[in-house]
């Protein structure tokens, strides 16, 4: 993909928040998500916030579906300077620091505010210590929601119901070794032919958030709604940290407040939003399960060997430290 090169002129005046203090200039923040999704509505968000207190001089351009490429492009270009802002998955950010591996891990948080709380306490400093040397910093972490288990005609009750089941699953290492931990048949497929390859019967499922099931239409090929659970799915609000640097500390702090106000939209979105999309889906004809977790951890030991190797069983055990911290 052809590199998007920016010029932009980061130091300011002097450090009130006096608009005349602020000097003119324009940041780019990209991320995958449809226009229609609440990471869009979070962007546009941190765009005003951000706009509203230099009094228009920080303009924050917002490019979502993808348009300045997928997640993987998203983060090489923050890395090399060449993109302001970006919404990248952890699976994804792994790539540049390989402990972020362990949030990748299946049923690590039983509920929203678990995982809200190890967030805020623990895992943006720990990102940001493995990211640092590839010129990346975090600013927030949108929620993108707990991961659910669709299938064609197969319902799942436990874990035994999808041995053999041909599953796409996205290459991240945790959600590849949870699945393989059950006896899945997992696929690796790009997601934009997913909706194909489930039309065709290429795979007969598939795992993602109910907001992504509803907003993509997946539910179209798919007639089983599994609640599984099984790994919650957040993404990080990443700033190319030379950039983020050359900010006034007025300017920095107005963007950080900009970044968690845009993540706790998020939070409220798809936590509080998650009940209705599943009745939703109800209505088009999906019917809903609510499998026994116990059977599912119970069978992810392999995984959580497999990760650990990965991620180290240091950086997975500092993790588990902090989520136990937060019950």
């Amino acid at each position: 993909m052809k590199k998007i090169v920016l010029t932009v002129a980061m130091a300011v005046a002097a450090f009130s928040v006096n608009a005349a203090d602020f000097k003119a200039q324009t940041l780019r923040l990209a991320h995958t998500a449809a226009t229609s999704h609440a990471h869009h509505e979070a962007s546009l968000l941190f765009a005003k916030e951000v706009a509203d207190k230099t009094g228009g001089k920080v303009k924050v351009e917002v490019y979502g579906a993808g348009e300045l490429g997928d997640q993987p492009a998203l983060a090489e270009q923050i890395t090399f300077g060449s993109l302001d802002m970006a919404v990248v998955s952890l699976g994804n950010l792994a790539t540049y620091s390989k402990k972020l591996n362990a949030m990748t891990a299946p049923f690590l948080f039983a509920d929203y505010n678990q995982a809200h709380k190890v967030i805020d306490s623990f895992v943006i400093d720990w990102m940001n210590e493995g990211l640092a040397s590839h010129d990346t910093y975090t600013l927030s972490m949108y929620d993108y929601g707990f991961r659910q288990t669709t299938t064609k005609n197969i319902v799942v009750n436990s874990a035994k119901d999808l041995k053999g089941v041909k599953v796409r699953v996205p290459p991240a290492i945790g959600l590849m070794a949870a699945f393989d931990s059950v006896g899945a048949n997992t696929q690796k497929i790009a997601y934009s032919e997913l909706y194909t390859s489930l039309k065709q019967g290429v795979v007969d499922g598939q795992e993602n958030p109910v907001f992504t099931i509803l907003a993509d239409s997946l539910w179209e090929t798919q007639n089983q709604l599994a609640l599984t659970n099984h790994y919650f799915d957040c993404q990080g609000f990443i700033v190319n940290k030379t950039t983020y640097e050359k900010m006034s500390p007025e300017l920095q702090k107005i963007v950080k407040a900009a970044a968690v106000k845009a993540q706790d939209l998020t939070r409220d979105r798809i936590s509080n939003g998650e009940a209705a999309v599943i009745a939703e889906l109800k209505k088009k004809g999906m019917n809903v399960t609510t499998p026994d977790r116990k059977s599912f951890v119970d069978m992810m030991g392999p995984a959580y060997k497999k990760i650990g190797e990965i991620a180290s069983e240091a950086e997975m055990q500092k993790l588990l430290k902090a989520i136990d911290a937060a019950k």
